[in-house]
């Protein structure tokens, strides 16, 4: 029996390119993901995922070519909030639908920056930053005749979504 999972991401911008995306050669010199959900005090979104953080960068990571001698740009990714629907107290499945949080990038080894650079914060440094929100919803569009639509697991809404913020990162290093 065919079966057919029927996920929707959307960013704000289309993700009908995402395939090319993986095929992309980009470089960093840097990259540093944190999850900060302090402004948040009752989530408990680390209960539920506590290797958000790893699988983020690692997800990052596998899409770009990680040099720290390179002449590239470096990126730090905070996500700040992780929702279901809003609410950031997920339910007991740990289910969530939300990414939100922001991406600075700052300037890459060069003559003007220090080869032994100790952080990824330095405001100085800084060249750009936006915000990046991110959700995904389960489509209610109709399976073709003989198809059999199946919900996506938290396990599939989780990897989507982290893999879907990963490639939007790496697609906007040119912005």
């Amino acid at each position: 029996m065919k079966r057919l999972l029927t996920t929707a991401l959307f960013t704000g911008m289309t993700l009908a390119s995402v395939g090319p995306v993986l095929a992309m050669d980009k470089t960093l010199s840097g990259l540093d993901v944190k999850v900060d959900l302090s402004a948040y005090a009752d989530n408990n979104v680390l209960k539920y995922w506590p290797t958000l953080e790893a699988d983020l960068a690692t997800a990052i990571a596998s899409k770009v070519t990680l040099n720290d001698t390179a002449d590239a740009p470096r990126i730090a990714v905070e996500i700040n909030k992780v929702a279901i629907d809003g609410d950031t107290i997920l339910p007991d499945t740990g289910e969530f639908n939300q990414l939100e949080g922001t991406v600075s990038t700052f300037e890459g080894l060069n003559d003007a920056v220090a080869t032994n650079a100790d952080s990824l914060e330095n405001p100085d440094e800084q060249i750009g930053s936006y915000a990046l929100q991110m959700t995904a919803v389960s489509g209610d569009t109709p399976a073709p005749e003989g198809w059999v639509t199946i919900e996506p697991s938290q396990d599939d809404f989780y990897a989507a979504l982290v893999d879907a913020y990963a490639t939007t990162v790496v697609e906007r290093l040119d912005d």
